[in-house]
């Protein structure tokens, strides 16, 4: 039995598969996290009565009034879970409509003009219990909207009122109405071949113009503007190829320029922030990937309000995968062109790896053998 530093490699041969399995097993688990996990809790949700009220035998009444009451006071015990839904009473239908083109409400309940004085007939035998209208934004999240309309449907039967659920904002793609997970699949496969891209692209690039190569700073800036030379011309392939994909395979009808634009700058925003990293040490950027990747894979497709706490407090506000799929949404479901939601902190993101790429360029490269250069 061969022995090297008190290690059996025998017992060397099964232990690795065995470490190997449970690495994966662990990435996988660490990956999935938050869709396994994921619940809505206190969704932003307006409700506004625009009831007049009406004068019955008891006096004046507004049913209105009374169910936003009960709504906008309604909140989660101390120590319990948080409620599902966070009711917000507002004024106006206005203000509504202004914070849904905000991207501020997953939806919104409202009470109509007449409710009162429906209710009061309907009481009375004369007619049919009044319906309240609730609208749901599929831009803010289809797999919120998908769920909310099952869940509050279910909830107003329970409470025996009638009740008109509309879904607004659902764009042009065909799978979008046909299947649930449709919404959702579109922005992964939007945002993925986006980041494996620019995570490709970044390795590849520090690869063929090491840093390591220069030995004095002009040289070592000269090598990142070669990087972000090719870096801009690597990151348009990888959105053209994210509009085709989203095209060809969920069929969502993404107009080609404006979308590519969009993730040109996004994937070029990335690819920097991973340059950055990569330039600066093999292991800060393997690191750097790994948040984006194991902690950030599936935010894409899930709102902050529906995450675990640690990864709506701490990987929520970095991973770049939620700042994508918000650009995607508003442009395949709002029809947005210029700027769509998103790009600001995708930019922020850019910014931050230019910081890291000129920290990098600072950092002074040690001396390397002729032959250490052929050889790279």
């Amino acid at each position: 039995m061969i022995r090297w530093k008190g290690i059996s490699l025998s017992a060397a041969k099964y232990a690795v598969p065995v470490l190997v399995v449970v690495l994966i097993g662990c990435v996988m688990a660490l990956m999935f996290t938050p869709m396994i996990k994921m619940a809505p809790k206190e969704l932003p949700f307006a409700v506004v009565s625009l009831d007049e009220g009406a004068a019955t035998p008891q006096g004046e009444l507004n049913v209105g009034a009374l169910m936003v009451d009960k709504l906008a006071g309604q909140g989660s015990p101390p120590g319990s879970d948080a409620a599902p839904i966070a009711w917000q009473e507002f004024d106006s239908q206005e203000v509504v409509d202004e914070a849904f083109a905000g991207n501020e409400l997953f939806g919104a309940l409202t009470i109509p003009a007449d409710y009162t004085s429906k209710h009061a007939l309907a009481q009375a035998g004369q007619g049919e219990p009044p319906a309240v209208d609730v609208v749901l934004d599929n831009a803010k999240s289809p797999l919120a909207a998908t769920q909310m309309q099952a869940s509050l449907g279910a909830m107003f039967a329970q409470l025996e009122v009638p009740v008109n659920i509309e879904v607004i904002n659902t764009g042009d793609a065909d799978a979008s109405t046909t299947s649930p997970m449709a919404g959702m699949m579109s922005q992964q496969i939007g945002v993925m071949p986006v980041m494996m891209m620019s995570l490709i692209g970044a390795i590849i690039l520090t690869r063929i113009f090491p840093k390591r190569n220069a030995a004095t700073p002009g040289g070592r800036f000269k090598t990142i503007r070669i990087q972000l030379g090719y870096a801009a011309g690597f990151s348009f392939l990888a959105a053209v190829t994210g509009v085709i994909l989203l095209n060809s395979l969920v069929g969502a009808e993404a107009p080609f320029w404006t979308t590519t634009v969009f993730l040109w700058g996004a994937s070029l925003s990335v690819m920097a922030l991973f340059l950055g990293a990569f330039n600066i040490a093999l292991p800060v950027g393997g690191l750097v990937a790994l948040f984006a990747f194991l902690c950030g894979m599936m935010l894409a497709a899930l709102p902050k309000e529906m995450l675990p706490s640690f990864w709506a407090d701490w990987i929520y506000p970095w991973a770049p995968q939620p700042r994508i799929a918000d650009g995607l949404r508003d442009i395949l479901y709002r029809g947005a062109e210029l700027m769509p939601m998103g790009t600001g902190g995708l930019l922020l993101l850019g910014g931050i790896g230019i910081v890291l790429l000129v920290i990098a360029a600072l950092i002074p490269a040690r001396a390397i053998s002729r032959a250490e250069i052929e050889r790279y």
